[in-house]
């Protein structure tokens, strides 16, 4: 039961073949622009944000839910959003497709050492180090380089978003976009592992959806 209950990770929009959205490359964890002075500064609302999450085993179904945004801010230069910071509380870390035992089970496990080691790392962090305007993309505007950091580990990722800034509030949300949970030491049920059985594998491959609203 244990093994049929945590064969997922997070990732969104899980089909046949693998998470659908943007490929991400990780590299080495980088350092805030310095160049571009912030005008106003935001407070994130956290009960309109959050971070949705899906995951998949090799053979069989998916798992989704939501890692809720604990706190943050955001900074912009008149229209243009610049740098910020947010939180997420993985301790509050959901299921939202299962009922029961089940879904605590699966929550209990993703919080486990195995994967997100809620005991140690009790939060996870995006730092913003650049932000990039894009045109001629219909799902979005700009390009948002960060570190997200999970159970400790900093990586720098660069990834897409439609941002708007106006009316005291910026708002940032993400097409889905798709990350290597291995580049954050989470190895547990990867197929990279010699002597796991293929219907125990969970994907590497992590989709993710980012939806932020940040206030004045």
């Amino acid at each position: 039961m244990k093994a049929y209950i945590t064969l997922f990770f997070f990732s969104l929009l899980v089909v046949a073949c693998g998470p659908s959205g943007t490929e991400v490359e990780s590299s080495d964890a980088v350092a805030a622009e310095q160049s571009v002075d912030a005008t106003a500064t935001f407070s994130v609302d956290t009960s309109a944000s959050a971070v949705a999450w899906e995951g998949s085993k090799l053979v069989g179904g998916s798992h989704d839910g939501i890692i809720p945004i604990q706190s943050g801010t955001l900074t912009a230069n008149g229209d243009e959003l610049v740098g910020g910071t947010f939180v997420l509380d993985v301790t509050r870390l959901e299921n939202r497709d299962l009922e029961g035992e089940g879904k605590g089970k699966l929550e209990g496990h993703l919080k486990s050492a195995d994967f997100f080691d809620v005991a140690q790392h009790p939060t996870a962090t995006f730092e913003i180090t650049g932000v990039s305007p894009v045109d001629g993309q219909a799902e979005y505007n700009h390009e948002i380089t960060g570190n997200l950091t999970l159970k400790g580990t900093s990586r720098s990722i660069t990834i897409p978003a439609m941002i708007t800034v106006e009316d005291n509030q910026i708002t940032a949300s993400t097409p889905d976009f798709v990350i290597d949970r291995t580049e954050w030491g989470m190895q547990y049920g990867s197929g990279s592992i010699a002597g796991i059985a293929q219907d125990n594998i969970i994907k590497d491959e992590v989709g993710l959806n980012l939806s932020v609203v940040a206030r004045q």
